[in-house]
Formats: C-alpha cells, structure tokens, sequence
C-alpha cells in the first residue's frame, strides 16, 4: 500500500519539562507533517480514529519535541514486517508508548506487540476508545503491573466498589469486573452525571453522589463487605472511601496525585499493609496480547464502548474545542471518551 511523504498531524508545541498543566491553546494543526519511517520491525498504520486523554497535556516531554499526541488509535496496517501477526489491511487498534510520538495524525508508527486486531462488528470510533481504559482495568485487576506475586486482585464471587463509575475508566470497570466477578458477586458503581445505564452495563446498585448527602453512608447502607474499592477519582473521594475498607478487604486508585502525595488520612497503614495500591497502565511494554483478550470480552459482549462526543476531522479549532470539554468533564450527562474521527 502506498503513502505519501508528508500529512496533517496535531501537534503539542509547548511540552512541559516537568508534570505541569499544558494549555489546549498550544494544540496546533501541522499540514506537511513527516509520515515517519518504520523500522524493520515496526508497522505502519493508517489511522482512522484516536480518544483523547485530557490530562496528556500534562506529560513532561519525550525525546522528540514537540510532540503528536493522542496514544488511543484504532485505523488499519499500510506495512508490517513478516512474522509479525499482521497484513496489510487489517484493522488494528491499541495503545502507544505514552511517552513517543502519538496518533492524531494520518498515519503512525508502533511495534506490532502494541497493537490488536479490532473485534467485529467496532467501527473504528468505536474502538479507539477502548485500549486505555480497559488495559487499565485489565493491568490494574487481572494481571496486576503493581503486585510483584501476581495474582488476579478481582475473583469470582468478590463485591466491588467503583468510585467515578461514570468516566471512561469506571464504565470499563463496572463492566469489566461484572463480567470477573460472576452472579454470586456484587458490583456497586458511585458516579454522578450519565449513571443512567451502569446497571445495564453490570452494576447491581447505583448511587449518584449529586442526589445524596453523604454518598459514603448510603454505600454502608447496602450491609455489602467489599473485597475490592476501585477509585478513578482521588482525593476527597478517596479519603472518604478509606473508612468503607474493611475485613480483609483493598482499595486501589487510578487517580493523580498519588494518595501519598496527597496525604490521603490512612492510605500510609493500608499501602504498608499491603491493602491499599496506585497505579497506572502501563502504556511502555507491548499491552497487544492484553488487548486480544480483551477483545474477547468485546465479542461476547461483556463490555459496550462508550464515547461521549466525536470531532470530525483534524481541524485545528475543534480539536482545541473538543480537548477542552474533555477536560471539564466532557459532554454533559454524557459519559465516555471523546474520540477524533479523522477518516
């Protein structure tokens, strides 16, 4: 398949040399773009759709400045070494290194081990907004990135507490651990706008914390000892959820800064304890093989994408727009990833 020599890529021009807030204003449209080179061992791929991760903004430079961003891609494979598992043409989908070159651009470049064939039946809006949020889920509960013994954190018959269940990441958790957890376990999903479905997508209770006035006493309402905590929010959240902890049970958080950052009142006993974790995905080691089983969640139909908003080209003006919603919460009383379809 041929390409071009140059295309239309999103730039970041004022990446920080340190974690710092960035502004949308500095996302620029670039017309002539190189199309970068493959290695012998890389593809290429032709992208047709990324997710925007709001707070990507915030990330200390990488070695080449200044930088494409979005790693979330879904499009289709132009060249790929033999061996590798891919063709040209496939349909591919997956999560780039966070710290390299991303894919709001036309074309993009990764190692074949990144990347996953797209389920049937996904257009590719649709699966770019599923490999940051469910290889969080996955790395953070399934095959644990944090706990050097292994083990799945999330089994069979376990109740789970989601906190932010109404983002990106916590509608992926309610479905996900739905799915881990069977029907002799419970999950229970606290959100606040757009919580209309979770129970659809697998929670057997739902509290929006706009409509209650202490959302941490109606969850001790429900008499459930939670084996698992999962908070995509942080902070007061956090700190409140610390005293719903009990038994044997854990909390994990996804949320920046770090608890202990933060100073999260009894993070310190359950981190040492071995009973309270942070974590991120890991977006630096090849997730491909994580992502095809993933897929096969897609497949059976044990996890639905959600995407809030969808911005239609790589124009400069709505990709700034559209970046700037995401980060004030998206659409309103709409939950999901925002994803920029460029073909």
């Amino acid at each position: 398949m041929a390409y071009p020599e140059t295309m239309k890529a999103i730039i970041f021009t004022n990446v920080p040399a340190e974690y710092k807030e960035g502004s949308v204003t500095d996302l620029h449209l670039k017309s002539s773009h190189p199309v970068p080179k493959p290695s012998e061992k890389q593809v290429l791929v032709k992208v047709h759709a990324v997710a925007i991760t709001p707070y990507e903004l915030t990330w200390p430079a990488p070695t080449d400045t200044p930088r494409v961003v979005c790693q979330d891609i879904a499009g289709e494979i132009v060249t790929a070494p033999a061996g590798s598992g891919f063709e040209t043409g496939d349909r591919v989908y997956g999560l780039l290194e966070f710290y390299g070159q991303g894919g709001m651009a036309e074309y993009t470049v990764t190692e074949p081990e990144m990347l996953a064939k797209i389920p049937e039946g996904l257009d590719y809006v649709q699966a770019a907004s599923i490999p940051r949020a469910s290889l969080t889920i996955w790395q953070g509960l399934k095959e644990p990135v944090w706990k050097k013994e292994g083990g799945a954190v999330v089994k069979e018959g376990d109740n789970v507490l989601i906190l932010g269940a109404t983002g990106a990441v916590g509608r992926m958790a309610v479905q996900m651990t739905r799915e881990w957890v069977g029907k002799n376990g419970k999950v229970v999903a606290m959100g606040g706008l757009g919580g209309e479905d979770l129970k659809e997508l697998g929670a057997d209770a739902v509290i929006n914390y706009r409509e209650v006035k202490d959302w941490a006493l109606e969850v001790t309402k429900l008499g459930i000892l939670f084996n698992l905590i999962f908070d995509c929010v942080g902070k007061k959240t956090l700190e409140a959820a610390i005293p719903l902890v009990q038994g044997g049970g854990m909390i994990g958080t996804i949320a920046s800064p770090p608890p202990e950052e933060y100073h999260i009142e009894g993070w310190d006993v359950l981190e040492k304890a071995g009973r309270g974790f942070f974590f991120i995905v890991d977006g630096n080691s090849g997730s491909g093989k994580q992502l095809t089983e993933i897929s096969g969640l897609v497949k059976k139909g044990a996890i639905v994408p959600s995407v809030s908003a969808i911005i239609d080209g790589l124009d400069e003006k709505a990709v700034q727009d559209g970046w700037s919603a995401a980060l004030k919460g998206g659409v309103r009383g709409k939950p999901g990833s925002s994803v920029v379809k460029i073909l």
